[in-house]
This record gives C-alpha cells, structure tokens and sequence, in this order.
C-alpha cells in the first residue's frame, strides 16, 4: 500500500528507499503538497489545515488551527475525520488538502483527499471529502464524499492525490482539480486528472471531466497529476491548472519529468492551446523528477501568474539529488519558458540528497507586491550532528522575477533541528495574523515529541518588513494547548515523512 501526504497549503511528497539510486522509480502516494492555509471563518485572517495522515492506522485526519491578531492558535481549533464515508485503517484522509469557495457564500471551503479509499472493491482507487466554511469555521454540514469523474473508480487509480483549487470558468465558483497519477489511460499509470464544478450549492459532479496529458503522447508510468497548481497564466481572468508528470521521459531521459499546462475558458479547463514543458535553465537528465512539486505565484508583479517547479533529484554538479527549483514566467499567451531560470539552495551549499524543491510555496512575505518563494530541502543536513532536520530556503521576487539576492536559509524554529526531522518536507504561505505580510508554515511530520516517535509538528515563520524571520516564531503539535487530539507514534502532525 502507497502512503500519502496530508495537510493544507502545505505539501508533502514521500520518498522511497529505491529513490536513493537514480533508478526510476514511481512515487509513492505520500509524494504530494498537502497542509492548506484559507480563511474558512471569513474573519480576516487566514486559518491553516494541517494533515495527520497517520491518524488511526493511516485512516487519516486533518486538524485546523484559526488565526488571529497573535497568529496561529490552540483556540477554537478543530480536528476532522472522513466525511460522506466511513473511517478506514488506510483511507490517507488528508494526503492532499485544496481550499477554495466552491460555493460563493464568502467561505473557504476545504477538499481533503484520500487516496487510499477503497471504492467497492476497487482498492486504493481513491476519493476526495469536502468540508464547508461557515462563520464558525469548517462544518461537516453538507460535506461530501466524491468519487472519480469522468472515468470509473479502479483499483490503485488513488484519485485525490493531488489536489488543486480554481475558477477555471470564471463564474464565480471555485472548481476543483483532483489527480489521479496511477489511472490508465490506455498505457498503465499514465495518470489523469478530473474536474469536480462549483456551483452555488457547492462542488458537483454534473459537467465533470477528466483530463489527460497535454503537449505528448500519454504513456506508461508518466503519474500524470502528481502535484497540480492553479494560476491564471495569461491574466485572462480564467484559472488555468499546471500539472506534474514527474516520471515522464524526455527522449531517452527516463524520469526526467514535464509539466502540461491546460488553460480555462468559458468553458472550463480545455486541451486547446495546452502545452508540455520541460525543465528549463538546466539540461534535461534523467531522473531529475521535474514537476514533483509547483506553485504558482507573481514573482515579477506584472499581473501574470508565474510558475515554480521542483526537480528533487536534480545532479547540481556532480552532486546527486541536490535539488533544483525551475521558473516559467507568465505572459498574455500563456507560461513560456522565455526567461525561465534555475535555482539551487540558497543559504548553503547543494549537497548529496538535499532535495531542495521537493515542496513548494509561494506568498509575499516582505509585502512589496512580489510574491516570494519558499522551497524545502527536507533532507538537509543541519550541522554534523542532525542528518536529515530538514531546511527551507527563500527566494525573494523582484521585478526580474525570483532571485538569490537576500535569499535565506531558515531551519526548524520553536525546536530543536533534529536528526530526521524533516523540516520543510510541505510548506503553505498565508496571512496568520492579519498584518499584511504572509507566514510560512512547515512540517516537520517525522519530528519526536519526547519519547513519541515521528508524532510530528508544524513551524511558522514570521513575515516582515525584512522578510521572513524566525523572531517569533511558532511550533505546533497535536500535543499543543486546545488542539484536539493526542500525539501518537507515526501520525506525522504536518504531513508524510519518508524513509531511506
């Protein structure tokens, strides 16, 4: 059985032990963005989802923490199961988290997936909860239960994957995309990616369709849908939705990864003008896992989305697995790879299993109307001592786009960095406490609380007129004042952690 990643506005991507060898090797379900930052109270101030995919033998759970004037807090916090079905050892309720008003009622909504859902007797083949905002927060009233659209429920389709929210025909209502990585679609695992409609009494089946890759051929082990983005591209008031394909070959380069590009219109999401792109500001090597995780954000504030793509394994020199960060800039026709620029870690040197871009988030943390960049090396390596703490590295946004000038290094804060922590292994930006500058919020799911092993937490980092800061900074567990819920052996608080 995959494992998978639970949180909101925080993504998490689970690495496996044959991911230590360039081999190609799949994703394990655990391989995607997940903790979620939204204001589901519609209060002012963004609140934060955080998955617990361990939960109950892996059954899933995803709690939520309200912000305030103070920031993030214990009060009023709430803790989720699976709703529209039952609760069961597997499920991974949260391995994906997507917020969005599917209702235009002024709420955030809240789409939680669980990809280990077994649909009848289709194992694995996956499903997508939906939680609604209210003045008092998340609701199970009216939450639902959806199955795959546009393509029946199989086994190991894991549906709910990846999860992403947008208005992709501009009418008002948010709609949902849902990846699918392990659907076949003629060729096995090629992956696909259904569209769930908002609608005034919220997300609906009716006029779902499911997607699948655009700008090649669709091909065997492509996991089509392993992390998705939504940005509006062109500036043309639609949605569009970027989509990873992590394993897909570029000629003989297996596994070196694409990212397709569907754009929205009137009538929704659509393959025309669709497009494929590769890693761009480096050459395209196998095993590279281009598209692993994105965000889409304007770093250049020129009112066109733009889009950052991980590549974990990414060799930077001679050093395997360092990471890279790649960039595609929006434009009136849509993302090009005109301008397009690679990073590396800033803040310390690229070494061997970093995985710098294996999580991504954007928000603007100084307020100078850039969007900036949070990317996380969860295997970082913090002193001699602590193999595998995990560290995030910034990128700042300017007018030329992303950049290493003032980027920063940042470990784990409100803790010790710790020999396999993990920190950074998801990420999700938002405005905490309501003072115009984003937070950044990042696991630590295989962090120990005393002696509970891998019970996992969730740092925030501050932002500022400077940009982020650790100066204030604050650490929350299931074992945190008012959280509901117990710290437990491997419920991985923040999201998935993966082993060598």
């Amino acid at each position: 059985m995959r494992q998978t990643a639970l949180a909101v506005l925080v993504v998490l991507l689970v690495a496996t032990a044959a991911m230590l060898s360039p081999a190609v090797t799949r994703p394990a379900a655990a391989d995607l963005p997940s903790d979620v930052a939204a204001d589901f109270n519609h209060d002012g101030v963004a609140d934060l989802a955080v998955g617990v995919l361990g939960e109950n033998g892996a059954a899933g759970a995803v709690n939520v923490l309200y912000g305030a004037g103070g920031g993030l807090s214990g009060t009023g916090a709430q803790v989720f199961f699976q709703v529209g079905g039952t609760p069961e050892p597997g499920d991974r309720f949260g391995s994906a988290l997507a917020a969005g008003d599917f209702n235009g009622d002024g709420f955030a909504d809240l789409a939680v997936g669980a990809s280990g859902e077994d649909v009848g007797s289709a194992f694995d083949a996956g499903a997508v909860s939906v939680l609604y905002g209210s003045a008092g927060g998340l609701t199970t009233t009216g939450g639902r239960l959806f199955t795959q659209v546009g393509s029946a429920a199989e086994t190991a389709d894991e549906f709910g994957y990846a999860l992403a929210a947008g208005d992709f025909n501009h009418d008002g209502f948010a709609d949902l995309a849902a990846g699918a990585p392990f659907e076949s679609v003629g060729a096995s695992q090629a992956g696909a990616v259904s569209i769930l409609l908002g609608s005034a009494g919220g997300l609906t089946a009716t006029g779902g369709r499911l997607v699948t890759q655009v700008g090649s051929a669709v091909e065997a082990n492509d996991n089509f849908g392993s992390a998705l983005a939504a940005g509006d591209f062109n500036s043309d008031s639609f949605a569009d939705l970027a989509a990873g394909a992590p394993f897909e070959a570029v000629g003989s380069a297996g596994a070196a990864g694409a990212v397709s590009v569907l754009p929205g219109s009137a009538g929704g999401l659509t393959a025309t003008g669709g497009r494929l792109f590769t890693q761009v500001g480096g050459a395209v090597e196998e095993g590279d896992r281009f598209g692993w995780a994105l965000a889409a954000g304007d770093f250049n504030h020129d009112s066109f989305a733009d889009l950052a793509a991980g590549a974990p394994f990414e060799r930077v020199g001679s050093t395997f697995a360092a990471g890279a960060v790649s960039t595609l800039n929006g434009s009136a026709g849509g993302l090009t790879a005109t301008g397009g620029r690679l990073f590396i870690q800033v803040g310390s040197a690229p070494e061997t299993f970093d995985l710098f871009g294996f999580a991504l988030a954007a928000g603007d943390f100084d307020q100078d109307s850039f969007a900036d960049l949070g990317a996380g090396a969860p295997w970082e390596d913090v002193g001699s001592a602590a193999a595998q703490a995990g560290a995030v590295s910034v990128l700042p946004g300017s007018a030329g786009g992303l950049t290493t000038t003032g980027g920063r290094l940042f470990t784990q804060v409100g803790g010790t960095a710790e020999t396999d922590d993990q920190f950074g292994a998801q990420l999700a930006a938002g405005d905490f406490n309501s003072n115009g500058f984003a937070e950044l919020a990042a696991a630590a799911p295989t962090e120990d609380l005393g002696t509970i092993p891998d019970a996992g937490a969730v740092s925030v980092l501050q932002g500022s007129g400077g940009g982020l800061t650790a100066s204030g900074g604050q650490l929350f567990t299931q074992d945190s004042p008012g959280v509901p819920g117990v710290a437990e052996p491997s419920d991985s608080f923040g999201g998935a952690g993966f082993t060598p």
